[in-house]
Formats: structure tokens, sequence, C-alpha cells
């Protein structure tokens, strides 16, 4: 009965203790479980960009623009990956904010590493120099692009860069 007693007094004076460690726990599981699918899926549209050639009349359209465009069109093929993978990386991201949220307080190292790995591995580092070079393109390149047809799908993006500027 005492050991009952002491406990109970352990599991009352520190319960967020006890369930912060279920909480990373359990955020850690999930995370596990959201980067797999999140993989899987990834790998299913890399598959899908792979076979998707641009077809000719769009490469045709592409020459008629700069080869600069070429960092930009590497920006449209990152969206439209991200647009295949859609709901499994916006669930990992998700559960990656929230446990990273989590963890401040707790400063669990392990946790920590996990997270930055993930990070490093779900997030280009060249992403944001794309954009800007999209985002800098004169309105009349961008409405071309976004005309060309399947470019709002996976597609080959090297391929489609060699066709249309080597």
């Amino acid at each position: 009965m005492k050991i009952l007693t002491i406990l109970f007094f352990i599991l009352t004076i520190s319960p967020s203790k006890v369930f912060a460690d279920e909480y990373l726990d359990f955020g850690m599981d999930l995370l596990s479980d959201k980067f797999t699918a999140f993989e899987v899926k990834h790998d299913k549209c890399l598959t899908m960009s792979k076979m998707n050639q641009l077809s000719d009349s769009s490469i045709v359209t592409l020459k008629q623009l700069p080869i600069s465009v070429g960092e930009a069109l590497g920006y449209l093929h990152l969206k439209a990956m991200r647009m295949c993978v859609g709901d499994e990386y916006t669930e990992l991201l998700q559960v990656l904010l929230d446990l990273e949220n989590e963890n401040k307080t707790k400063q669990n190292t392990f946790v920590t590493q996990e997270i930055d790995k993930i990070k490093l591995l779900i997030f280009s580092t060249s992403e944001l120099r794309a954009q800007k070079q999209y985002d800098s393109l004169p309105v009349e390149y961008k409405n071309k692009l976004q005309r060309v047809e399947g470019i709002h799908q996976p597609f080959d993006m090297i391929n489609a860069f060699e066709r249309a500027w080597l």
C-alpha cells in the first residue's frame, strides 16, 4: 500500500514530465509513420516525373525563352512534385512542426537530431533561389511557362532542359 501511495504521489507531483515523454514518444512514432508515407508517395511521384517527358510542342515553347529561365523551370518542377505528394507532405510537416514545438521545452537531443535529419531530407536548399529566379522573371516569361503543357505535373526536368537549351 505504501508503494502505491508513493507512486500516486510521484504521478500527481509531476504529471507533465510523465506525459511529456509519452507525447514525444507518440510524436516520434507518428513522425516515422508520416515520413515513411511521404517517402513512398515521393518515390511514386519521382518515377512518374521520369516517365513524363514534355511534348515536342512544349519544348518549342521553352526554346523561345532564354536559358536563364532554366532555374525557374526547376522551381516549377519542385512545385509539381510538392503538388503530387500533397497530403503526405502536409501531414509530415504538421507532425514535424508539432513535435518540434513540443520538444522546445523538453530539449530532447535525440528528437532534435531526428527532426533536423528529416528537415535536411525534405527541404531543398536551392528551392529559395529557384523561386526567387521564377518570381523575378518578366510576366510574359511566366505566362509562357505556365502555359507549357505538362508543367503542372511531375515531369523530367533534366530532359526538358537539355532538349530546350542544350
